[in-house]
């Protein structure tokens, strides 16, 4: 027997600070009681993607959220391959996800990462949940990478900024795809972190320019103008993500609609 309605994935792409607008995003799906059946992540995304797959009350994460500040993510190491060690976030995600491993999840979840010694597009959808997401958020430079297996992964956005291509391997049908990066504003250079923050987002604007990301639905929260290290600037960032979806909403219904239509 055809199933009526389609099989459908989320797919959250990186963008730092801005990511947290994922949080609206997902909120709104929920309150319109879209469902989703497997997500794909990439960095914030996949950290954001993560917490919604284990079950996170979205609306416990953003105050979560707009309390945070970077003392309590960040943990500077003694430069080596990295400027933060991550595992003050790592602890958090490990905390949140109550430690499970992928199989556990409710929701389906893939996490993209880099093999920063191959240059190899990396799928982590297995083990512990926490290491993953601190596998996908490595950003180069600034956190060290994550080894796993003979891998050594770092942030997946140098390779797939918003995965849609791999929700569809994953068995989606349709696909709404959060991107977080598109619309980024010049930022004043002050630092080190600024310096390789502002590589990363160029070369992930470049990427996406030069790939068809063939999602059935693209919501784009403007948060281009929010700084990849202001978390101060979370409830907009959360609000201007519920913005973008509430405007989809109709669209991705619709979408839905039409799918049963053809299948009956």
């Amino acid at each position: 027997m055809i199933s009526d309605r389609p099989k459908l994935g989320l797919a959250l792409g990186a963008g730092s600070v801005r990511g947290l607008a994922h949080i609206g995003v997902i909120q709104v799906l929920q309150e319109n009681k879209i469902p989703i059946d497997l997500i794909a992540g990439t960095s914030a995304g996949g950290m954001i993607g993560a917490l919604y797959a284990a079950g996170v009350d979205f609306k416990l994460l953003e105050g979560l959220a707009c309390s945070l500040k970077l003392k309590h993510i960040i943990d500077f190491v003694f430069p080596k391959t990295g400027l933060v060690g991550g595992q003050k976030l790592a602890d958090l995600i490990a905390l949140l996800t109550k430690n499970q491993d992928f199989k556990d999840l409710k929701i389906p979840l893939s996490l993209v990462a880099c093999d920063i010694e191959t240059g190899e597009k990396v799928i982590i959808n297995q083990g512990n949940v926490a290491l993953g997401v601190r596998a996908t958020i490595s950003i180069p430079g600034i956190f060290e990478p994550v080894r796993i297996g003979k891998r050594m992964l770092v942030d997946g956005a140098l390779l797939d900024r918003v995965p849609v291509s791999v929700a569809r391997e994953m068995g989606a049908d349709l696909v709404i795809g959060v991107d977080v990066g598109y619309d980024l504003q010049p930022e004043r250079v002050t630092n080190i972190f600024g310096v390789i923050m502002q590589a990363i987002d160029i070369m992930g604007m470049e990427l996406l320019r030069a790939r068809v990301v063939d999602a059935d639905i693209m919501i784009r929260p403007p948060v281009g103008h929010i700084g990849s290290f202001k978390l101060h600037q979370a409830k907009e960032c959360i609000e201007l993500g519920r913005i973008a979806a509430e405007d989809a909403v109709d669209s991705i219904k619709e979408l839905l609609e039409s799918y049963k239509n053809k299948q009956d």
